[in-house]
């Protein structure tokens, strides 16, 4: 009798082995789906310069008609840019999951330059009764939030104002508004600002 029931046993251990492997035949994993570079679209991003290293590019994947999601079917792989001006960047799609391959496609992409304001700009006060005993000197010192160099111009005959922003109003003067104008320079990643007056009241 036990020597039935290992018989038993046997042949259903085995039949239970026999219909795994035939199972795992038949939910094999299905081939995955190769990139089509005709299907991979990259664009330029519209960026202006904001200090950081910026993503420069937008990617679109459509494969047999449909939108593949990005970091479920695909990653991006792209060098980041940071200063203002004209680059050409490759950017590489990399399938994941169902699918498989890699495109690689370049672009032209410009980084604008920034706007950059000016700093202290107010208008300066100076009582009469000091330009009326002697000549008065204040100094400006304007700042741009570009740090483009500043330049000053003077507007008003009386007055004299230095390449560093340092203004001489002769003595004997008389009470009035008087104006210098300053502007600060472009550099790699700003653009110049207009000219602004300040004003200089005397009273």
């Amino acid at each position: 009798m036990n020597r039935v029931k290992k018989i038993l046993a046997t042949l259903i251990v085995m039949t239970l082995v026999a219909t795994s492997m035939t199972v795992g035949a038949a939910t094999k994993s299905p081939a995955k789906i190769k990139l089509d570079p005709n299907g991979v679209y990259v664009s330029a991003k519209n960026l202006t310069y904001n200090k950081t290293a910026q993503i420069p590019t937008n990617v679109k994947v459509v494969i047999q008609g449909k939108t593949l999601k990005q970091g479920t079917d695909y990653v991006v792989v792209v060098a980041k840019v940071t200063n203002a001006g004209k680059y050409i960047v490759t950017t590489q799609v990399i399938g994941i999951g169902h699918y498989e391959g890699t495109v690689a496609k370049k672009v032209t992409v410009t980084v604008k330059k920034a706007k950059q304001k000016l700093k202290n700009t107010k208008k300066r006060k100076v009582k009469y009764k000091k330009v009326k005993k002697k000549t008065v000197k204040i100094k400006l010192k304007v700042k741009a939030t570009g740090k483009g160099k500043i330049k000053y111009k003077k507007v008003s005959k009386k007055l004299k104002v230095s390449k560093k922003g340092k203004v001489t109003i002769k003595k004997g003067t008389k009470k009035g508004t008087y104006k210098v104008k300053v502007k600060a320079k472009g550099n790699k990643n700003y653009k110049a600002t207009k000219w602004k007056k300040i004003k200089i009241r005397i009273k």
